[in-house]
Formats: structure tokens, sequence, C-alpha cells
């Protein structure tokens, strides 16, 4: 009987690009990105941001999001200037036309997520959240086990 695979950074790598290419594609057609629908994500699951720099500050703390300063900056030109985030320094929250848009993308990746996990026992995806979740924590704690050390 071949070896049980272990779970690697590779893994989780490949997996995260295949499901970025899946959300990618189904959103296309809308001409939202991945990240602008990440960003109003935020919005409608967190609520108001306090200010546009607190939300800016919070998008480039998400690494997986790829965003710089400027790249920041201009997403959040991209969703004032489309109308789905309200102009001005603050709060920043979704307008009704950005509401109205989330709520259309959401139904239209609905479909799919639903049959991404379809036939998976449930206690196996209750799982592969935990195990998920100690390596983000392990992560965390080791990166700034890295950066303790480098200050010394």
């Amino acid at each position: 009987m071949p070896p049980t695979p272990t779970l690697t950074g590779q893994d989780i790598a490949e997996t995260q690009g295949a499901l970025a290419a899946l959300l990618d594609e189904i959103l296309r057609p809308s001409g939202t990105t991945p990240v602008e629908y990440i960003a109003l994500r935020v919005l409608a699951l967190r609520g108001p941001v306090e200010t546009t720099g607190a939300l800016r500050e919070f998008l480039l703390s998400q690494r997986q999001l790829g965003l710089d300063a400027d790249g920041a900056d201009a997403l959040l030109a991209r969703l004032q200037s489309r109308g789905f985030i309200e102009p001005g320094p603050g709060p920043v929250r979704l307008t009704e036309t950005g509401s109205r848009h989330h709520a259309e993308l959401t139904d239209s990746i609905a479909p799919s997520t639903r049959d991404l996990f379809d036939g998976f026992d449930p206690d196996d995806l209750a799982l592969a959240h935990r195990v998920l979740e100690r390596v983000k924590d392990r992560a965390g704690a080791l990166r700034a086990e890295v950066r303790s050390r480098r200050s010394h």
C-alpha cells in the first residue's frame, strides 16, 4: 500500500491557485476582478470601515490579495468610480449599487461553491478546516519568531 501523501505548502499553494482561477473565470463576465469582489465582500460581511485609510491598511494586510500601497489605492478608486463604495474619508460602506452588485456576484459564485464541496464527507471538511486553521496559526507564530530572531 502506498504511503499516505503528506500535506505540504505546495499542496496549499496549488489549491489556492486552482480556486483563484475558478473565481476569476466565474467573475470574468461581470467585469469585476477577484480582488474587487473580495473588497466588496469585506464591506458586505464586516460592515462599514471607519476610514478609507483603515480599509486600505486592512486590504494591504491580506497578503493573498497581492496588493501594494499603489494597488490598494487604485482598487479603492475603482470601487468608488464604479459607484460601489461611498466617496469620502469614511466611514467606508457599500452603496446600494455596491450591495446589489455584491449580491449578484455571490449568487453567480454559489453554484460552483456547492459543486466544489459536494460529495465530501462533512467530517473530512471539518478536519481540513481545523488543519488549515492550525497551519495558519503556526505560520503566524513562526513569522513572529523569525522576526524576533532578526531583531536580536
